[in-house]
């Protein structure tokens, strides 16, 4: 082998956003296996993983993914403890689906809208996950976990053509969520059928 090859070669502590999701997976598929309300919680996700990509690509910095995942989590934990606790009349996935609107605004705002197809892509993933997380909000439990394992799916192929085309987030930020959407995707899934 040539140097050149050797150095091409994936070395194991470059998989470290695969092995980090497959602890995050192994947490859900907990959940999953415990709770009953696996579409209340899963649901609004779909829409947190759309706002993820929303507010990578207003910034225009692919590594800001992971800020945005750290910031989404808290506002949808927030909306669950807020529904919960208070009782409040919004299901977080609404609210989540809702707060896509202005993360897309700001996206507009500022100037992302070139080039047009990347823009089209996230405006389409936008309306397209937006769309699953509504659905999983009224449709009967069963279903909607079902629906939710679909929309974690089609996230997961998201993911991978983010991950080839090394756009709007980083490549770690791409690998790492489209383990975590197909594993608990197809978790859902199977709880869903089950």
């Amino acid at each position: 082998m040539t140097e050149q090859s050797l150095a091409r070669r994936p070395r194991l502590v470059d998989r470290w956003p695969v092995a980090v999701a497959l602890l995050v997976v192994a947490g859900a598929v907990t959940v999953i296996a415990l709770v009953h309300e696996r579409a209340e919680l899963f649901g609004p996700a779909v829409a947190t993983m759309a706002g993820i990509y929303l507010i990578a690509y207003a910034l225009g910095r692919p590594w800001t993914a992971w800020l945005a995942f750290a910031v989404l989590s808290a506002v949808v934990t927030g909306l669950h403890l807020l529904a919960r606790l208070l009782s409040l009349p919004i299901d977080p996935a609404v609210g989540m689906t809702l707060l896509l609107v202005p993360l897309w605004v700001w996206a507009v705002a500022r100037r992302r809208f070139i080039p047009t197809r990347t823009f089209s892509v996230q405006t389409a993933g936008m309306v397209g996950f937006g769309a699953i997380t509504l659905l999983t909000a009224v449709t009967q439990p069963q279903v909607a976990t079902a629906v939710a394992g679909v929309g974690f799916l089609a996230h997961g192929l998201w993911d991978a053509y983010h991950y080839l085309v090394n756009l709007v987030v980083s490549r770690s930020w791409a690998q790492f969520c489209a383990v975590v959407d197909v594993g608990v995707g197809i978790a859902l899934i199977i709880a869903a059928v089950g």
